[in-house]
């Protein structure tokens, strides 16, 4: 089985959630939008990320809602159904690294 290796660079939608496990290891999560140009209105793309371990405490110290972000990590889907019973498809990078913290929105020049 192969991946599909992706690199993204956009906005956090919301502060990073981080879930300690008993076995010492941990996860945090974070939406990351990519703005991006779809006819005459702008559809952002949306990209749920998981990082693990050492690097999820970093992103908990260092991210916010608004924080610019470059990530990189292995692009799968995942499909759910919603509180109004719709299934949902989302993009998912697994194993996600952090290239670039970057800044928050209200820090940009």
């Amino acid at each position: 089985m192969s991946w599909a290796l992706v690199t993204v660079n956009g906005y956090l939608g919301a502060k990073p959630t981080i879930k300690h496990f008993d076995s010492g290891a941990m996860v945090c999560t974070f939406t990351v939008y990519v703005n991006r140009q779809k006819g005459e209105e702008e559809a952002p793309l949306k990209f749920r990320a998981e990082v693990w371990s050492k690097q999820a405490e970093t992103c908990m110290n260092l991210l916010d809602k608004g924080s610019k972000v470059t990530v990189t990590g292995t692009l799968d889907e995942e499909t759910y159904e919603n509180k109004e019973g719709k299934l949902v498809t989302i993009n998912l990078i697994r194993f996600a690294q952090v290239l670039d913290y970057g800044t928050k929105a209200s820090e940009s020049p």
